[in-house]
């Protein structure tokens, strides 16, 4: 075999066209790398998004919406509440507590249970009732929790001094909601409630702003 004898301008210019050539394809990679759409795999905030949506879904309230201290036609005191339902279930039983003040804010020691002679007077008054509540239903009650005054009540067995009548303002609580699928809901913060209010003074404005109350129910 013959080889040609390579010149050193050959070889100049070689090298120059080997140099251009590297830099013209180094220019096209980072103007692809610049140009590459962002790769949602990396960093997902749709999945942190989707999962504060699910999270947002399945808290729900339930909310009490008054607590009022009113009179039957005889001016015997009782207790009425009203709530309202924003699951997507529907409520079925309750269990509530009940405290009294006067209009002074200072707690009521009553005989919840008159009727009953067996029974001690309390600060507190822990019921449960069975009633249906449908999703996104208020519920306002006929009626309510009777409170014994002995001054209006005397056809019944006397209970204690009576006291009812000095009840101005009642604050409740759900302890417990049970709902039509058999799904239960335990409030976590029903004990710190009771220490907070139960047998305590409250000062009068609190009592007056109290309502309505939402209970944020997760399942």
């Amino acid at each position: 075999m013959k080889t040609k004898r390579t010149t050193p301008k050959i070889l100049l210019f070689s090298c120059l066209i080997v140099f251009v050539t590297a830099n013209l394809f180094a220019a096209s990679a980072q103007a692809s790398t610049d140009s590459r759409p962002y790769d949602t795999s990396a960093a997902s905030p749709s999945k942190i998004d989707a999962d504060n949506i699910v999270s947002s879904q399945n808290t729900m309230s339930i909310v009490h919406e008054s607590a009022d201290i009113l009179h039957y036609d005889d001016g015997a005191p009782y207790i009425h509440d009203i709530l309202t339902n924003n699951t997507d279930r529907t409520v079925v039983e309750t269990q509530y507590c009940m405290l009294a003040y006067d209009k002074n804010g200072s707690p009521l020691k009553l005989y919840w249970n008159f009727l009953d002679s067996s029974t001690e007077s309390s600060f507190e008054n822990l019921v449960r009732t069975e009633t249906d509540i449908l999703s996104g239903q208020t519920e306002e009650y006929r009626g309510g929790w009777s409170l014994y005054d002995g001054e209006i009540m005397k056809n019944l067995p006397k209970a204690g001094s009576g006291g009812a009548n000095q009840a101005a303002y009642s604050l409740l609580c759900l302890k417990q909601v049970v709902f039509e699928d058999g799904t239960v809901w335990d409030n976590p913060g029903y004990e710190n409630w009771i220490q907070t209010y139960a047998g305590r003074k409250i000062a009068v404005d609190e009592l007056q702003n109290y309502y309505p109350y939402e209970y944020e129910i997760e399942f």
